[in-house]
């Protein structure tokens, strides 16, 4: 391992290199990452969305669900990177006037939907894919009293609790730190303490009712032509996945206690998904579920995959 991106996939049209997408892949199991490909597991990145269900994990350390009556569907809804459908904006927009959080309380964006099937042409909040985080921020602020002005800023007292859970599940105390692109904070984790927080969070019982919300409801977790509800469905609940922009997307298998991260240097979801399926179909995951081939309107593109991943 040079400790640089690998090339991971490559598309030929006519037999003629047409495009290159270059990553890194990490296989561990609860002990600690076994197989790399790419950069070192030490190296750190900004997770993006894939860091939403640990976010959403405070919830776990208080008794809002009860408090609030919430549903599995809106507790998934909390973690989800969703499309932006009429079902997801529908839940957003029902609880938030249940827990009387207006629209202007959002500090986010309006955005067009990922899922355009009978989008209308008008931008919300509310189809922002990242307005359920937004949701969760703001209902755990006001259940704890606090300010809703500011609860993206660095220094909310939501933030802090955020930081301080990370830090918990990944046992790494990071000074790294950025802003998502929808204003929320992000601090900068390694690959090994992105597995490590992640096993934390998927093997302690204090958090299984977040983790069965999203497994029951995969569609309100992603939605239309999402990649983390695919593989849940596909796998009947025996895969938990989450992607995030900048080309992640995280799987963990249950049975055999082994998580694969993925982290591509270009942010193309059709390439993640092609090689994320290539990669779970080799660990016998999946078996076959997608195509392994992608087709424009005048030449065909063959998809090859320029790595040996052996188990």
């Amino acid at each position: 391992m040079n400790n640089s991106p690998e090339l991971l996939l490559s598309t030929k049209r006519n037999n003629i290199t047409d495009c290159e997408y270059f990553g890194s892949i990490y296989l561990a199991d609860k002990n600690g990452t076994y197989k790399c490909i790419g950069k070192n597991s030490d190296n750190i990145f900004f997770m993006r969305s894939l860091a939403k269900p640990l976010q959403a994990s405070i919830i776990a350390d208080y008794n809002i669900i009860n408090d609030y009556n919430l549903s599995e569907k809106e507790i998934a809804i909390f973690c989800a990177s969703h499309s932006g459908s009429e079902k997801h904006v529908k839940i957003i927009k029902n609880l938030a006037k249940r827990l009387k959080i207006k629209n202007s309380d959002f500090i986010l964006k309006p955005d067009e939907p990922l899922d355009k099937r009978k989008f209308k042409g008008k931008k919300t909040k509310f189809q922002n894919n990242c307005s359920g985080k937004h949701l969760m921020m703001l209902a755990m602020s006001k259940y704890l009293g606090y300010n809703l002005k500011d609860y993206t800023s660095f220094n909310h007292p939501i933030q802090k609790l955020i930081y301080n859970k990370q830090t918990e599940l990944s046992g790494y105390k990071s000074m790294h730190k950025t802003k998502d692109g929808c204003s929320t904070p992000l601090w900068g984790l390694s690959a090994k303490n992105i597995i490590k927080a992640y096993f934390t969070f998927l093997n302690e019982k204090k958090y299984k009712k977040i983790i069965n919300s999203i497994l029951n409801n995969p569609d309100i977790y992603g939605g239309h032509n999402r990649l983390d509800s695919d593989i849940i469905k596909i796998s009947k609940k025996k895969l938990f996945a989450k992607v995030g922009a900048g080309g992640f997307v995280l799987i963990y298998n249950f049975k055999e206690e082994k998580m694969l991260l993925i982290k591509l240097t270009q942010n193309n979801n059709q390439i993640r998904k092609l090689i994320t399926i290539y990669i779970l179909n080799k660990l016998n995951w999946i078996k076959n579920e997608f195509e392994q081939f992608e087709y424009n309107q005048q030449n065909e593109i063959t998809a090859k995959y320029c790595y040996e991943f052996k188990i």
